[in-house]
């Protein structure tokens, strides 16, 4: 006993090394992490929100999540019941299609009725044209009597003053009535030219009105009922492209009514299918309480793409990359997860305006910030705890000094096995 007591007495020299090598080995077992991995002790889990707001005015339904409420598969629900629907543009549409439909109809009526009255106007217009051209035939024939009487009555003439001309020659009759039968002899020739120049112009006005065009004194080239006909002409391709414009925008208004029908049918409520692995991280209303169109209802966060961001030393930029493994374990748990370094930003980058769940604290002159996101697949009893956001975690990356860090690594896994792993074990695994 008095050998044992000697043994251990602090005073030896043997106690003496004995406590060396024990402090020796606790400060190596403390500070090898520092030398072997660029440790973050202080990060938060993180998460981005995704933003529910009303699309339309009612009221909240009882299917409306509670916070803290994990979406394990696609879920659909019934957020809103609307009150009073806004249908006014449905009914512009609806009046629209009235107001083009009774055009339609009044265009077609209006086409129906320049037909009548056009074969009306064609049947009139026939009819002056025969009578016009069996008045110019009688007096075409009237003419062709007169000239032909002229003709007859100017031979009469020129044979009697050829007797007047023998009987002033033998003495037995006057000069004075010789001259008197020459003048009556020239009058008569010279109605006979009219009468032949009356037959030509008949005939001529009886050629351009049996081709529909009318010569007479006072006349157009047209009579009334043929100038008429020809404005219906223009009416009718007036309403024919308005009828043809309003078929049209029935056909547009049609589609689009049966749209806006749908619509106003989809809007009496609102269903949202909330995604997969997220957690309802905040409900902005109640069940029953009354909403307008955009006001915020809920947040979820998106536990799948949860991440951690850190802060490093700014000399640290280069060494760390887009892509590099990390090792991350949340505080109180002795199980690390795998992470990917998903970007570096400098301490001069503008300020992270991303809705997120925890806040991202602000880097300090000097260092740069890294988020690692977490590569690990959500269960409905991780959302329990609102999939860990928010909690402190360390986060480890590796790093090589002079060549040595895979004789750390083995001396570290000695004394650490399965406690502190690096990111390659971590990925093995």
């Amino acid at each position: 006993m008095q050998a044992l007591f000697k043994f251990i007495d602090p005073r030896s020299r043997f106690a003496r090394i004995l406590l060396a090598s024990i402090l020796f080995g606790m400060s190596a077992w403390a500070f090898a992490p520092y030398l072997k991995y660029r440790i973050a002790p202080s990060a938060f889990i993180n998460a981005e929100l995704l933003r529910v707001t009303a699309p339309i005015a009612g009221r909240l339904t009882q299917d409306l999540p509670r916070k803290g409420e994990f979406v394990a598969q696609p879920e659909k629900v019934t957020l809103i019941d609307s009150i009073a629907p806004d249908r006014r543009h449905l009914l512009d549409i609806e009046r629209q299609y009235s107001a083009s439909k009774e055009n339609a109809e009044l265009a077609r009526k209006q086409l129906d009725e320049i037909a009548a009255i056009d074969v009306e106007l064609d049947a009139r217009i026939g009819a002056y044209r025969d009578g016009m051209i069996g008045r110019l035939r009688h007096e075409v024939e009237e003419a062709e009597a007169e000239r032909n009487g002229c003709l007859a009555e100017i031979s009469q003439r020129i044979d009697v003053g050829s007797r007047m001309k023998a009987l002033v020659e033998a003495g037995t009759a006057s000069p004075i009535r010789t001259a008197e039968a020459l003048a009556i002899q020239e009058a008569t020739s010279t109605r006979c030219h009219m009468a032949e120049a009356r037959v030509q112009r008949l005939e001529v006005e009886l050629r351009a009105a049996q081709d529909g065009v009318y010569l007479s004194d006072g006349a157009s080239d047209v009579p009334y009922s043929q100038q008429q006909r020809d404005h219906l002409i223009l009416r009718r391709q007036d309403l024919q492209t308005l009828l043809l414009q309003e078929t049209r925008r029935i056909s547009q208004l049609t589609d689009e009514l049966a749209e806006e029908r749908n619509r106003m049918a989809r809007i009496d409520h609102y269903d949202l299918t909330l995604p997969p692995s997220h957690v309802i991280w905040s409900v902005a209303a109640s069940p029953g309480s009354a909403v307008i169109e955009g006001q915020t209802l809920l947040d979820l966060a998106d536990c799948g793409r949860r991440f951690v961001a850190v802060e490093l030393p700014a000399r640290d930029f280069e060494q760390i990359k887009a892509g590099d493994r990390a090792a991350v374990r949340l505080i109180g748990s002795n199980d690390w997860t795998e992470g990917k370094v998903r970007q570096v930003r400098g301490s001069a980058a503008r300020a992270d305006d991303r809705l997120l769940a925890a806040q991202v604290p602000t880097p300090n002159a000097g260092n740069i910030t890294v988020e690692v996101s977490l590569e690990r697949d959500m269960t409905p009893a991780d959302g329990n705890g609102f999939c860990d956001i928010g909690r402190m975690a360390e986060v480890r990356f590796d790093r090589s000094i002079f060549g040595l860090g895979q004789a750390f690594s083995l001396f570290w896994q000695r004394f650490d096995v399965g406690k502190q792993p690096t990111p390659q074990s971590v990925a093995s695994k």
